[in-house]
């Protein structure tokens, strides 16, 4: 019986020490993660800033920012536009109009 007890120590011991390690290793990654992220956008950044051209922006021109804004607002003024019945004939044909 107390043989028992033991080993059902030891076993509880052992699976607690584990998961213990489990956490920590966790813990580990998870820092290590972190690390890489910063490391990494350091290394992206350098690159794009000795890439010319690629790391500055050009500003937006103002002209084509109005011609943006004038297509925006036309769209929107015709969502439902007229409908224009055009007369037929007697043969299907179309009508002029006078």
């Amino acid at each position: 019986m107390m043989e028992t007890l033991y080993i059902i120590g030891t076993i509880i011991v052992g699976f607690g020490v584990v998961f213990k390690l489990l956490i920590d290793l966790g813990h580990k990654i998870e820092d290590g993660l972190v690390e890489l992220d910063e490391k990494l956008a350091l290394a992206i950044r350098s690159v794009i800033e000795k890439i010319p051209g690629l790391g500055e922006s050009e500003p937006i021109n103002p002209i084509q920012m109005a011609i943006g804004q004038l297509i925006a607002n036309m769209s929107q003024q015709n969502q439902q536009p007229q409908m224009k019945v055009i007369q037929r004939d007697e043969k299907g044909l179309f009508v002029k109009e006078d």
